[in-house]
């Protein structure tokens, strides 16, 4: 009797440690989890800043320009009419 109470103590000890282990790997896991959400968050906000901007300063330019914001609408359109006509081929 006395291996078959060491069997289970081990058994328990075992789990107990399996339990803890994988609740410390909970928390790390919804930490990193939360972190990246947040870097995420941030980098989002950080682009859409810039992309506001951004049109601003093009929609400047083509309002100081207008030929030349026709002329590179113009090649931009037949840019990607190409690149459409080979990726149906």
């Amino acid at each position: 009797m006395a291996k078959a109470e060491k069997l289970e103590q081990a058994q328990k000890k075992i789990g107990k440690t399996v339990n803890e282990a994988s609740e410390v790997l909970q928390e790390r896991v919804e930490k990193t989890y939360d972190d990246v959400i947040d870097k995420l968050k941030d980098e989002r906000d950080w682009l859409e800043t810039e992309l506001k901007h951004e049109y601003r300063n093009a929609r400047r330019y083509v309002r100081a320009n207008p030929e030349q914001g026709v002329g590179i609408a113009l090649a931009a359109g037949f840019f990607v009419g190409v690149l459409i006509g080979r990726a149906i081929r």
